[in-house]
This record gives C-alpha cells, structure tokens and sequence, in this order.
C-alpha cells in the first residue's frame, strides 16, 4: 500500500528539520511537490520572532549566502528582526554572488521592519531620510523616525537626538530640557547595561 501525500509530507518535514545547509534544501526541494511543499511550510523551524535572525546571524560571516537564506525565511514569516537584517544586507552587501546592493529593496525591507516597530530598522530608516539613500532626502521624516525609533528604545537614535535638541539641527527647534532628557536616558540605559 502506498502512503498518503499527507504521511509523505510528515516525513519530508522531518527530513528538513535535520538540515541547516540551504544548498542541501533547495536539491531537496526540487525533487518533487512534497519536499517543495514541506521546504516552504517546514514546521521544524523555530516559531519565536528573531530566532531565525539569530540563526541566520551565526552565518553570516562563515557563509553569507546561508545566512541570507535564513533571513529570508523569516521575512516569510513575517519577522521584523529578519526583515531588517535583508535591508542591512542589500545597502551592504558582503557578497555581490549572493546580493547585489539595491537601495530601493533596502529601502522596502527597512520600511516593512519599521512598520512592525523594530527600533534599529526604524533609526536606519531614519538615516536613509537624513541622507537621501533609496530615497528622496528629508531630513522632518528623519527627525521623526529617530524620536520613534528612541521611543522604541533604540539607544543609537536616542544618541543622535542629543544634537538635534541641543543646537536646533535640522529645523529642530533648540529644546535644553529635550536633550537632556535623552542624555539621562542614555546614562540610565548605559547604567542598566553594565550592572547586567
């Protein structure tokens, strides 16, 4: 008797749970609609938001095409984490073989990361305004991602509103009480950070 597609499935599921190496995947995947299928949906992946990003990170220097595989799929999944990391990956890329920079999809990925509120995507965003990367400049739009993204709780952003505030940059109006307010966040956060 043969198996149901449903058992076959099971089984090319936990055949995929076993490999990390995408190259072995992607062979995996294209010997038939079970293992594509099983390759799209597997179930053996982790499920909590930034696990992938933390896979696909320890990667990222060893095999970078591997790692962008891993981001990948968690941007299927909808994570910010993974989202944000594909953006980095295509204003900066480490291998033109694997990813070729392109600022509008460094802009779109950024953008969709943002949107879920990610904090470092949202302060990169910010930067991408400030400078006019992938983007038309606009230095209002920046100024409003940073005070987001440190509201988010990103310190790098919170950094940068110090000067804003502090010699009105930008059209920012100068605000004493504002940029002292962020330097005491700063120290605070600096403060929880080496008692951790």
């Amino acid at each position: 008797m043969r198996p149901t597609l449903e058992a076959d499935g099971n089984v090319a599921c936990a055949i995929f749970s076993h490999l990390e190496d995408p190259r072995d995947r992607i062979a995996l995947a294209a010997v038939s609609r079970v293992f594509r299928d099983a390759e799209k949906s597997d179930a053996s992946l982790p499920v909590a938001l930034g696990a992938l990003k933390r896979h696909g990170d320890r990667f990222l220097y060893s095999s970078y095409a591997t790692a962008v595989y891993w981001y990948r799929k968690g941007c299927d999944r909808g994570d910010a984490a993974c989202m944000h990391a594909i953006g980095h990956c295509y204003r900066y890329p480490m291998s033109s073989d694997v990813l070729a920079k392109d600022m509008t999809k460094a802009v779109e990925w950024t953008k969709k990361a943002s949107e879920l509120g990610h904090a470092k995507a949202t302060g990169a965003l910010g930067l991408l305004y400030e400078n006019g990367k992938g983007v038309d400049k606009d230095e209002a739009k920046a100024f409003e991602l940073y005070v987001k993204a440190a509201e988010l709780g990103d310190s790098w952003t919170a950094h940068r509103l110090v000067p804003y505030y502090e010699y009105g940059l930008c059209g920012v109006a100068v605000d004493k009480k504002e940029a002292q307010k962020w330097r005491d966040w700063l120290e605070a956060e600096l403060r929880s950070t080496n008692t951790n």
